[in-house]
């Protein structure tokens, strides 16, 4: 989610087919949400006989799988990369991934249809689960160092256990995103935003809104 990402579009020229079928998978998801995503459909939008899927795949569950892990690592990645490049201002970096949060491309129905997909998945699927989880305590852990390194730049002790603030951000973002993705009508775009940085204002002692 913090990453820009296309979900309805797939480049079939894509040499690497086992990325194709990634994307299209994706594309798929997006489109037709889980039960509507057939190892024919996904075929169709990486433009290529539904036979090829089984020579990089062992199934539909096992494409799909690798997707989420795909896309939940790029976003992790993408997020870890903006930290590198936060010119030593985390405080920077902490605004700018509330605000991709709720960048357009990443809210509304298409978005919303990939990850209920991948997270209903984790429920049955005991390698997509532990894939979830792992990337899970990723986001946890970059987040405890980002709060650690502001609250080092900004001379705030912190008020409370950094792993808590961590989870409790991590919750929070989850929470409005859904929501905006459900009923997009219900706040605005800058709306969920003020309201996550009032959240963590108050909870951290971080001034986010005046930087």
């Amino acid at each position: 989610m913090s990453k820009q990402t296309n979900y309805a579009f797939v480049d079939q020229s894509n040499p690497d087919k086992k990325q194709l079928f990634i994307d299209a998978a994706i594309c798929s998801l997006a489109k037709h949400g889980y039960k509507g995503t057939t190892v024919r459909k996904i075929a169709e939008y990486a433009g290529v006989a539904p036979g090829l899927l089984t020579h990089y795949f062992d199934g539909k569950e096992v494409l799909i799988a690798e997707s989420y892990q795909y896309l939940a690592q790029s976003f992790l990645n993408d997020f870890r990369q903006n930290i590198d490049n936060s010119e030593n201002n985390p405080l920077i970096v902490l605004r700018s991934f509330i605000e991709n949060i709720f960048r357009a491309d990443g809210l509304g129905p298409e978005p919303l249809r990939v990850w209920l997909s991948f997270w209903t998945l984790t429920l049955t699927e005991p390698d997509l689960r532990s894939t979830h989880q792992e990337i899970y305590k990723s986001y946890i852990k970059s987040i405890e160092e980002l709060l650690k390194d502001a609250h080092d730049y900004s001379s705030t002790p912190p008020s409370m256990n950094i792993n808590s603030m961590a989870i409790g951000i991590m919750s929070l973002l989850d929470g409005m995103w859904l929501e905006c993705c459900l009923n997009p009508d219900a706040l605005s775009q800058n709306k969920n935003i003020e309201i996550v940085f009032d959240f963590v204002e108050s909870t951290t002692g971080l001034k986010l809104k005046t930087i």
